[in-house]
């Protein structure tokens, strides 16, 4: 029989633990004991101190310098030194790809080392014809060059949902990575904490859509996922198809997207004709995109701080 004095607790220190035991959120030592201990033996307050420490971590992880993720995020991966940008389309068709390489260019002709990462599988991509040399392919990746200093990644071989983009490539010397998403908001959400591709954190979120009643009630929605980030300045709308913002365009406007208008974070960029933009290929894109695409780097390092930072 123990001859020590048993340690006493107070009633609210023992209904916390009781409550921490009851949630799961108690600590399990790595290796067993070396001698046996019983349930009463176990301090609860250490058991609480260890659980609000651990939990004091992830949410200090979670909020890193300013990034933003995903809710429910758990999935991340290092994307290269530069800070991550990440490109989505809030409705089918929007031109998410052509705003993520139209941003590359003016990064590249202002002097910024920028890496595009196409996450579409190859089959969706819009971004196969638009290096000027191919680089070869590793690590699930195909990358190739464009301009000056543009590097693009594209996913080599078919994937069939986020979650199977490969991780992406190391790159050494790039200040600033556009992800080009590639997938609808709804697969981003759907494929949870297993796709790096939503789930890693973004410095800033630029969300492309269009200037109709679907379209924008779609914006409002995929708003509604990102609405921390735009209680923070981390958001950007751009829409493509119209000049300004307009009482008759945007009278179906909601909530969210009053209030990034508000923040003047909603940018506008034209939908250019076939005959003026047949494709996403090699050659640099007409002006009409550029000054446009401009503005929005130009927002996005009010976000982000200057993007040459990295250099050495």
């Amino acid at each position: 029989m123990s001859t020590g004095t048993a340690t006493r607790y107070s009633t609210r220190e023992l209904r916390a633990a009781a409550a921490a035991l009851a949630a799961g959120k108690f600590a399990t030592p790595a290796t067993r004991p070396s001698t046996p201990e019983t349930a009463e033996d176990q301090d609860p307050r250490a058991t609480l101190e260890v659980t609000a420490a651990t939990e004091g971590e992830r949410d200090r992880a979670s909020r890193g310098d300013g990034s933003t993720a995903s809710p429910g995020a758990t999935s991340a991966v290092s994307t290269g030194a530069g800070p991550l940008v990440r490109v989505r389309a809030a409705n089918a068709g929007a031109g998410a790809s052509t705003i993520a390489l139209a941003l590359a260019d003016v990064a590249d002709a202002a002097g910024i080392r920028t890496r595009v990462l196409d996450a579409a599988a190859p089959a969706w991509s819009g971004l196969l014809g638009a290096t000027v040399t191919e680089l070869g392919a590793a690590e699930g990746w195909r990358r190739g060059r464009r301009g000056d200093g543009v590097l693009i990644d594209r996913v080599e071989e078919p994937v069939r949902m986020p979650g199977e983009v490969p991780s992406p490539r190391s790159v050494d010397g790039v200040d600033l990575t556009v992800l080009d998403a590639g997938w609808s908001m709804r697969e981003l959400a759907a494929s949870g904490a297993g796709s790096w591709v939503a789930t890693t954190p973004a410095r800033a979120e630029v969300l492309v859509t269009r200037p109709h009643g679907l379209a924008l009630s779609q914006t409002e929605a995929a708003l509604a996922d990102l609405e921390d980030q735009l209680a923070r300045d981390g958001v950007v709308v751009v829409v493509v198809g119209a000049a300004r913002w307009s009482d008759r365009e945007f009278a179906s406007a909601g909530r969210l997207l009053r209030v990034a208008r508000q923040q003047e974070a909603v940018l506008f960029a034209p939908l250019l004709p076939a005959k003026a933009l047949p494709g996403l290929g090699p050659d640099p894109l007409p002006k009409q995109l550029t000054s446009p695409s401009l503005r929005l780097l130009e927002r996005i390092t009010t976000i982000t701080g200057p993007l040459t930072a990295n250099r050495t």
